[in-house]
């Protein structure tokens, strides 16, 4: 009976015991559920949230596109409407250099044309310099990438900063010849580059100071090294080096600049696929190193900007353009050329008849134009039989990179940029002039 009764009792409590593990189970399953439900609340919210940010992100991102885009435009805007006033201011003063021989001017007024000239190139460059950063940060920057000599480069360069280095009493030291040198950039980006190094290394040293060029073979391809005896940097400058608009504490130096040459000048190097490197010491001067990927094609020669020759063969010559101060400007140059005859339109549809009555031999045109813009203004004439062979130089304030290969594109002989140079003028209308010169097909130049 005892056995029984024992056998009883351990069945009540297990049956007790699994009651009790229901019961908790039951709970626990009950808070599982209440837990869960407040995580995929909590999920939910999250969600909610996180795609409320997203659109936020994205909708600032448009925003900010948006304010880059206006900005881009802005500064291309600008830079046209910059370099028209420029080419009458650069390209007069040079008109009056030019002609000194026969209009001789006083010491102070040829100091006063010699001034005008400087300021002119300096606020050249800056407009130059800001589309430039635009063109980078706006990812419109077109490169030609192939095989360069850069000790050439280097010469041309040194060649056209020799003046300004003996005037500031600098002494320029040009690269050793180095066999077999070749790297793989764009030509007149690394001009560019090189001109904005070396000019620095010039303006930013001392009475009696040197810039050393160097080149040498490097394991990774080229390296064109700047060295200079200035007054060097701080270290606690140098993370500022290559920050837009940032002149390092030389604001208020006699020096010219707005701080954007360096800026630019390592942007153009990385879209290459090389570097720029810099290392300064106060009072020791710096070092600037172009590292330049090796090179894989065969090169070609590049030829300096020869002397401009002051006479051309007598021709006719059709000039559209609708600025009164351009208009001017190229009357006094095609006068001191000489043998020329100019005719002038001031509007597209103008200049497509006159070009069909005269029949020159070289047009040259502006781009905005009225009535049709200088692009289909080309067109018309490449369709029209009589106007057909005529060579067309375009000569526009649109200076963008992306209008020069549009420009090309379109089959112009030239694509010349204002401010005029005169030099790049003579040499365009002398190719022009020239028997058996084709004007290039649309699309010849657009690779």
């Amino acid at each position: 009976m005892e056995l029984v009764l024992v056998v009883v009792a351990l069945a009540l409590s297990g049956c007790w015991a699994g009651l009790r593990l229901a019961a908790r189970a039951r709970r626990e399953a009950t808070t599982l559920r209440r837990i869960n439900a407040t995580l995929e609340a909590r999920a939910e919210q999250c969600a909610r949230e996180l795609q409320a940010a997203l659109a936020a992100a994205e909708g600032q991102a448009d925003q900010i596109k948006a304010v880059h885009r206006a900005k881009t435009e802005f500064l291309a805007s600008m830079s046209h409407e910059l370099r028209t006033p420029l080419n009458a201011v650069i390209g007069f003063s040079d008109l009056l250099r030019m002609n000194e021989a026969q209009e001789p001017l006083s010491h102070r007024q040829h100091q006063a044309v010699e001034q005008i000239r400087a300021a002119g190139a300096r606020l050249l460059t800056l407009v130059d310099e800001v589309l430039n950063l635009a063109d980078i940060e706006g990812g419109r920057l077109a490169l030609t990438v192939e095989r360069v000599d850069p000790l050439l480069i280097a010469h041309q360069v040194c060649e056209g900063l020799r003046a300004m280095a003996e005037a500031a009493g600098v002494e320029l030291r040009e690269p050793s010849p180095v066999a077999g040198l070749a790297a793989r950039a764009d030509r007149e980006r690394l001009r560019q580059v090189l001109t904005a190094l070396i000019a620095n290394a010039v303006k930013y040293n001392r009475p009696g100071g040197a810039v050393l060029i160097e080149a040498r073979q490097s394991l990774d391809g080229v390296d064109l090294a700047v060295h200079d005896t200035g007054p060097g940097l701080p270290a606690a400058r140098m993370n500022d080096l290559f920050q837009p608009f940032n002149r390092l504490g030389r604001e208020a130096s006699e020096v010219p600049g707005a701080g954007l040459g360096l800026a630019v000048a390592r942007r153009l190097i990385e879209a290459m696929g090389g570097r720029l490197e810099a290392e300064s010491r106060e009072g020791e001067g710096a070092v600037f190193t172009v590292r330049l990927p090796p090179a894989v094609d065969m090169p070609r020669a590049v030829m300096a900007s020869p002397v401009p020759r002051l006479s051309l063969p007598e021709a006719t010559l059709l000039y559209v353009e609708d600025n009164p101060s351009n208009v001017a400007l190229m009357r006094h140059v095609i006068t001191a050329l000489g043998g020329i005859r100019l005719h002038v339109a001031e509007t597209g549809p103008e200049g497509l008849a006159l070009a069909r009555d005269l029949r020159p031999d070289v047009v040259i045109l502006d781009i905005n134009l009225p009535g049709m813009d200088g692009f289909a203004l080309k067109a018309r004439l490449a369709e029209e039989p009589l106007t057909r062979a005529v060579p067309v130089i375009a000569l526009s304030a649109n200076a963008a990179f992306s209008d020069i290969r549009r420009g090309r594109a379109a089959g112009f002989l030239e694509y010349l940029t204002k401010p005029l140079q005169i030099p790049a003028l003579i040499e365009a209308l002398s190719r022009a002039l020239t028997s058996g010169v084709e004007t290039p097909a649309p699309g010849a130049d657009a690779a």
